[in-house]
Formats: C-alpha cells, sequence, structure tokens
C-alpha cells in the first residue's frame, strides 16, 4: 500500500493518474476509484492526464460499481429490490401492525417521511455492517422497542419473500473471503482518489483486498504542517491527516508528501491558502499578499438572490468575451434547492448553457401530478381544485381548452364539490349563460373513468393492476403523454421518458412486494405516488461546454479556472450538518 498526500495547489489528480498509468503499464488491471459524488467529473480529469488520454487497463469508477464488474455473473436467488420496494416492504409490514403496537410511532407509522427515515437508518446500519440487534443498545426504552418491532418483522417479510438486497460490496466481500477471485485479484491494483474517510463496508473491502496482495494506492490533500502538527483539532487538513494517520498505523506505511509545482504553491491562491491554515491552527505566518494577489479574489456583497445572480451572469458574459469558456467557469450554491428556480430564470435570460450535477426530484412533471391528483381525489372525495388540477395536467382525457376552460367556468360558478354533485346532472344556470347539455357531456366525459376505477375495493396487487390499466386507457394517458413530446427539445423528451420508466418499475415493484396481499385503492395510490415522489432523474449535460453548478461542498481543488461562489451566507457557510435520522447524535455514540 501506498498513501500519497499533497498540498491544496497541487495537481493530486494528475499525480495519481501517473501511478495508475505506472501500475497499467507493469500489466495490472486498475481500478481509479473515486466518492460518488465526483466520479463523472473525476473520469473526464483522469483520461486527460493520461498520456493518450485513454487506456483500456484503467477504469474511473465508484466503489460499488467496481463491486458490480466481479459479481456481474453471479446468479441471484432472490428477487431484487430498491429502495421503492423496500419502502414500500416498510407500509405494508407496518400497515398490519395495529397502532397500539407501536408506543412512539403509532400514530405516523404510515407517514412517508417517517418511512423514508425508517429505510434510510436500514441503509445507515447496512453501510456500517450492524445488524438491527445492535440496537438493542440504545437507551429509550419505547423508542428501542418500536424500532425492535418493525425491524423483525421486516426482516422477516424479507425472508419470507425471498428478497435479496444484499449490497454488491458484502457480495464482492464474501467471495474475496471464499478465495472466488484469487486469480482476479493478483492483476488488481486500486488508486483511491478524493475520500477523506471510508464507510464501514469500504474499510473492510479495502482491508480485505491488502490481504490478498492487491496494490493499492490511496492520495488525500494536506500540507506538510498539518501532517507534522501535534495537535490537529480544528486544523483545515484534520480531517484527512487522522485518515492518513489511520491508514498508516493500521498498515504500518509511511504517507509520502508530493512535492508540487513552486509556481502554484507561491500563487496568490496558494498564499491565500497558507494565510486561510495558519488562522485555523493558530500558527504565525510571514506570507504577504501583494495588490496582484488581492485582485485574484473578490468580495460582493449583494441585496437578494436575483441581484446576486445576475451580476455573476453579467460577469461571465464579460469573461467569455474576454476569451473564456464555458466550461473554465465554476459556479457553487450555498443552497442548491434556494436557487435554483432563480438560476434557471437568469442564466436563460442571459443564453448561459449551464448543468446543474445533482438529482432532480420528479414531482414536478405532469405524470406525478396526475397520480398525486388522483390519490387526493379519493382521499378528499373529489374537492374541486384536485379535479381541475388532474384535468390541467394535460394527460387526463381529451379535452379541449377551450373545453376545460367552460367547464371550469361552470364549476366556480355552480360551486360544485364532492363526488355526489358531480355524479348528477347539471341544473343551475344563469340567465342561460351555460350551454347544460354541452356541459354534461364534458362531465360524463370526466368522471365515467374515474367513477368506474374509484368503485374498486379492496383486493390483490394484480387485481389492482388490472383495474389502474382499464383506468389509464379510458383516461388516454398514454396518447396525451405522447402527444406532451411534439414540439420538445431531444433534452426534454429524455426526461419524459425517465418519468415513464419510474412510474413503471413501480408499479413493477408494487406487484412485487404486494403480491399475495390485499390492497385497499387508497393505499395503492399512496403508494404509487411515494414511489414516483421518491424518484429522481439525472440527465448528463448535453454538451461539454456549460457552466457546471453545484453545491459548494463538492468541490475539488483546482476544478476550474474561473469560480463564483454565492448564497455563502452565515446560515449556510460553514455547512452544519443536519441529523435528520431516527437516531440522535447521543444515540449513535452508544451504538
Amino acid at each position: 500500500m501506498k498513501l500519497l498526500y499533497t498540498d491544496i495547489r497541487s495537481p493530486l489528480t494528475a499525480h495519481l493518474a501517473k501511478q495508475a498509468q505506472d501500475l497499467a503499464a507493469a500489466g495490472k488491471r486498475v481500478f481509479y476509484i473515486a466518492p460518488n459524488s465526483l466520479s463523472f467529473e473525476k473520469e473526464r480529469a483522469v483520461l486527460e492526464a493520461l498520456e493518450n488520454q485513454a487506456s483500456f487497463a484503467i477504469t474511473v469508477t465508484r466503489f460499488a460499481q467496481m463491486a458490480r464488474y466481479f459479481v456481474l455473473n453471479d446468479v441471484q436467488d432472490g428477487q431484487p429490490l430498491d429502495d421503492i420496494g423496500l419502502g414500500m416492504l416498510f407500509y405494508r409490514i407496518l400497515s398490519e401492525m395495529d397502532d397500539r403496537e407501536l408506543e412512539v410511532y403509532g400514530r405516523i407509522k404510515k407517514d412517508a417521511q417517517f418511512i423514508q427515515q425508517l429505510l434510510d437508518l436500514y441503509h445507515e446500519l447496512q453501510t456500517a455492517q450492524m445488524t438491527f440487534a445492535d440496537l438493542n443498545h440504545l437507551e429509550e426504552p419505547e423508542k428501542r422497542e418500536d424500532l425492535l418491532k418493525i425491524f423483525t418483522a421486516f426482516s422477516a417479510a424479507l425472508q419470507a419473500g425471498n428478497y435479496d438486497v444484499t449490497s454488491k460490496l458484502t457480495i464482492f466481500s464474501q467471495h474475496i473471503l471464499a478465495g472466488d477471485l484469487d486469480g482476479e485479484l493478483a492483476n488488481l491494483a486500486l488508486v483511491i482518489d478524493g475520500f477523506t474517510r471510508f464507510s464501514a463496508e469500504e474499510e473492510y473491502l479495502v482491508d480485505l483486498l491488502h490481504r490478498k496482495g492487491v496494490e493499492i494506492v490511496i492520495g488525500v490533500y494536506a500540507s506538510q504542517r498539518a501532517y507534522r502538527t501535534a495537535f490537529r483539532e480544528g486544523n483545515l487538513y484534520q480531517a484527512s491527516v487522522d485518515f492518513l494517520l489511520k491508514l498508516a498505523q493500521t498498515y504500518g506505511v509511511k504517507p509520502v508528501y508530493l512535492a508540487g509545482g513552486s509556481s502554484q504553491a507561491d500563487d496568490a491562491f496558494g498564499k491565500i491558502s497558507k494565510i486561510l491554515e495558519s488562522r485555523y491552527d493558530f500558527s504565525e505566518t510571514h506570507v504577504e499578499l501583494t495588490e496582484d494577489d488581492r485582485s485574484h479574489l473578490e468580495i460582493w456583497s449583494v441585496r437578494n438572490q436575483k441581484e446576486e445572480l445576475e451580476y455573476v451572469a453579467k460577469s461571465i458574459r464579460q469573461r467569455l468575451h474576454d476569451g473564456a469558456r464555458y466550461k473554465d467557469i465554476r459556479l457553487l450554491l450555498g443552497d442548491v434547492e434556494a436557487y435554483q428556480l432563480q438560476l434557471k430564470t437568469i442564466f436563460d435570460q442571459y443564453q448561459i448553457p449551464y448543468y446543474l450535477g445533482r438529482s432532480e426530484s420528479m414531482a414536478q412533471h405532469p405524470l406525478v401530478q396526475f397520480v398525486e391528483s388522483l390519490e387526493r381525489l379519493k382521499r378528499y372525495n373529489f374537492q374541486l381544485e384536485d379535479l381541475l388540477n388532474l384535468l390541467k395536467t394535460g394527460l387526463y382525457g381529451d379535452l379541449t381548452q377551450e373545453e376545460l376552460d367552460h367547464f371550469e367556468q361552470y364549476l366556480r360558478f355552480a360551486d360544485i364539490k364532492g363526488a355526489s354533485k358531480l355524479a348528477k346532472d347539471f341544473t343551475a344556470n344563469s340567465q342561460g349563460k351555460f350551454d347544460l347539455d354541452r356541459l354534461n357531456h364534458i362531465r360524463r366525459r370526466v368522471m365515467t373513468p374515474l367513477q368506474d376505477f374509484f368503485k374498486s375495493r379492496s383486493q390483490t396487487a394484480s387485481g389492482l393492476l388490472a383495474k389502474f390499466t382499464e383506468f389509464v386507457q379510458a383516461a388516454r394517458l398514454s396518447d396525451n403523454l405522447t402527444a406532451l413530446l411534439q414540439g420538445e427539445s431531444q433534452q426534454e423528451q429524455e426526461r419524459h421518458e425517465e418519468v415513464w420508466k419510474a412510474f413503471s418499475h413501480v408499479l413493477e415493484q408494487f406487484a412485487q412486494v404486494f403480491a399475495d396481499s390485499k390492497v385497499k385503492l387508497d393505499d395503492f395510490l399512496a403508494l404509487v405516488l411515494s414511489g414516483m415522489l421518491l424518484s429522481n432523474y439525472r440527465t448528463v449535460p448535453a454538451t461539454v461546454d456549460v457552466v457546471k453548478v453545484q453545491s459548494y461542498d463538492l468541490i475539488e481543488p483546482l476544478a476550474a479556472p474561473y469560480v463564483y461562489a454565492i448564497g455563502l451566507t452565515q446560515e449556510r457557510f460553514p455547512k452544519i450538518a443536519q441529523n435528520k435520522s431516527l437516531l440522535s447524535d447521543e444515540d449513535r455514540a452508544r451504538l
């Protein structure tokens, strides 16, 4: 094993790419491992750093993806379940429990947020290589008993349904322990970049590979001063140095410092980095900034987000005029959610192509709103706004815009609410202003498919899905979605396709999890909606020459020649991690 570290102004990826290239030249099959959040751009950076900008012997990927290469041909005994299916399984077992069985969580057992927290806790236990039995160590007895009951029932349901939820990393580790892959591992090498800690699963896998003689190179950013200091608490490089020292002690390896070019270490940002480090470790520094150094960093103060983004957009246009490319520019956001809408509006106005590298919820897509409106119509007995929202998605029925406007106008005039009023012919009029024959014809076209579908009682999953299929055919959902694609850009068409795949997948997971169970229509619609709201789409940029936009905590050193960081208010910077799980920090410490 090799442990390497270098200053923040030194190109660590280029150093590690050279290590990977040397290992490949020696006949090794090299996996260049990066964190999930950086793997896409890391692949590009590594390939650019290679001599021929390509190599069949070097694969840039993530830990989980690397494991898939080795277990790809394994025959799965059980049925695979993803997060949507697992969430449905939690919903099923909680539905079967009486409220009084759970002292703490009884009243919120079907809440979507609570089920998501249970799912997060399940994954957290998996990643930490713990079982639900470890929850016995929780201090609060009521909470402990509730969680143990839930996870005991969940584990029994997994076994009864023969579901396979073992992670690829765990399966890979089992193969290594059994000696099934000794021949392939003899020729394997790992180069690991971008980590300051490993999960329990990753740490265990690295240890197994090291014991099998796999050559492993790990690189991090840290200064020599930080590495040599005796007191690291609060140091700028504390996480990196702690990570290095733990690995050095575990494997008996001395970390090696990689000296960078003096030009970058002594440039404006090299000096600023040294000053910043000295502020955190309370040491003295004799670095002086010249006026030229100060000109490389600007601090803006503005009144609101709109003004801030307009300044950025104007500055980007000026840089393009001076010869920069979009791909040379990086925009960091303190709060991605808060800036997302304004960002699109202003960048579109200034004709700046950008790529927001994060999963985006499908919640605003018309198909998700179609499902949400259905669920609310059933739950709240045909409230006016829910019915209008369904019709305005453009995915239900074959009403023209003029018919829809006329129908809405009458419903608001006559104050039509509830299933009983919508089931009867309209009779109220205002001096013959409304064509009641036409309106009743529209009412029947709207209500007949809904009434037929909502008559469905508790039945098996297959029966409900058959009814739902009949309903979407009567509603002309597929035809309306196809019409929605007309005239859309290629990127928008791909997004629509992703949503349809997610919709189909949610229905497949429902059929799998509830195969032998009776389900109420209300629960079916709630589950489909929950699955759709959990679905995200993420598309790659249509072109390489775009401004990359991301959360500021995902940036790497030397990422781009020009960087704008906005929204760095006291509330958002530095970032404070918020614990939103079912376990408190004290619970985690106890476990």
